[in-house]
This record gives C-alpha cells, sequence and structure tokens, in this order.
C-alpha cells in the first residue's frame, strides 16, 4: 500500500504539470479615437514585444514653418500597478534637428512618480527652431509594461505649472501644436493556455 502511495505521489505533480492553465501574457495598446490631424500630438504604437510596448509620441505633419525649439509634457498613467513605464539608456526622437552650434537634451523622469512619466526637451546652442514635411515626427519614443492583469489609461499633462506644450524658439508656446485630450490605453491579454 505504501509503494502505491508513494508512486501515485510522485506521479501526481506531473500530471498537475500537465493540466495547467498558464498562457502568455502579452502587451496589448489602444490608440484613442481622435483622428490624426497637422498639429496633433498623439500616442501610437511603434512594436510589441511580449509584455513591453515601445510608443511613439508624434506630432502630426507635415509642419513646414513651425519653429521648434522644445517639448514639455508629461504623460501619465492610471494604474501604475498595472503599467509601469520602463527606463532606456537613450530616447529616439525625430521632431527636434539639430542645426549647426545645436544639440538636443532630453530629460525623462519616470521614477520620482510612477504614475507620471515627465518629458523635457529641448534644442541646446541657440538658433531657430525647425518644421517637418513628413507626415508624421516622433517627438519621442517611451517604453511601458503591463505588469501581471488588467491595464492602465494612458494619457497627456503638463508638467509642474505648465501645461503639455511645445515652444519655440523664443520660448513660447507654439499653438498650433496641441496634445491629444482623449486618453489611450495599455492592457495585458492573455493568450494560449488550455490543459486538461
Amino acid at each position: 500500500m505504501n509503494r502505491l502511495r508513494v508512486a501515485f505521489l510522485t506521479v501526481l505533480p506531473l500530471l498537475l504539470a500537465g493540466c495547467n492553465n498558464d498562457g502568455t501574457t502579452s502587451a496589448q495598446f489602444a490608440a484613442s479615437a481622435t483622428p490624426p490631424a497637422p498639429g496633433l500630438v498623439k500616442l501610437a504604437q511603434s512594436s510589441v514585444s511580449g509584455t513591453q510596448v515601445q510608443l511613439n509620441v508624434l506630432l502630426n505633419g507635415p509642419e513646414p514653418d513651425l519653429d521648434l525649439n522644445a517639448f514639455r509634457f508629461a504623460v501619465k498613467i492610471s494604474d501604475p500597478s498595472a503599467v509601469r513605464f520602463v527606463p532606456q539608456s537613450s530616447y529616439a526622437q525625430s521632431a527636434l534637428i539639430a542645426g549647426e552650434g545645436q544639440s538636443i537634451v532630453i530629460d525623462v523622469d519616470g521614477a520620482s512618480d510612477p504614475s507620471r512619466v515627465n518629458v523635457q526637451m529641448r534644442k541646446a546652442g541657440g538658433g531657430p527652431g525647425n518644421g517637418f514635411t513628413s507626415p508624421a515626427a516622433v517627438v519621442i519614443s517611451l517604453t511601458f509594461e503591463v505588469l501581471g492583469s488588467g491595464g492602465a489609461a494612458l494619457s497627456f499633462a503638463g508638467v509642474g505649472a505648465f501645461p503639455a506644450e511645445a515652444l519655440d524658439s523664443r520660448g513660447t508656446p507654439i499653438d498650433a501644436v496641441h496634445f491629444d485630450g482623449a486618453g489611450a490605453s495599455l492592457a495585458a491579454v492573455q493568450t494560449g493556455g488550455g490543459g486538461y
């Protein structure tokens, strides 16, 4: 009887392992319903890798006559226990084009408050701003990760006492650039799994 019990207890974990319902968790992004328009800054999916998604903060165009010199905004995460920002060593962007004697300074802070990713970027070195003739320019690429299940809304907000804004070479807000007022969302999706 004891031999039978030992054999059963040895086989039981193997059977349970074959009957689990584990699947694969991946990130799923849903953009806002706001239609693209010149001057609109909107969140758009760039790529997905498992639980992480890279999002582009896109400035829709073309806007050849802008004097883009700086951006100042935040991305709010409605539930930081479900979605977190993933810091990078460098950040891609194509909206600010450095001219002669200019450089691009980017400051991204997602650590001091997990519910906000503060982005401040500008041209250093003086000189004019720039426009762009492409259908859209990447203000910055940011990576987020879904944690467990559920999801969170992502929306634009200001930084400190300032609203979300683009600034020209004189430090004046550019009225032609406005940030999407509708939120996007990021959720964890389970695929696969099954069992007996």
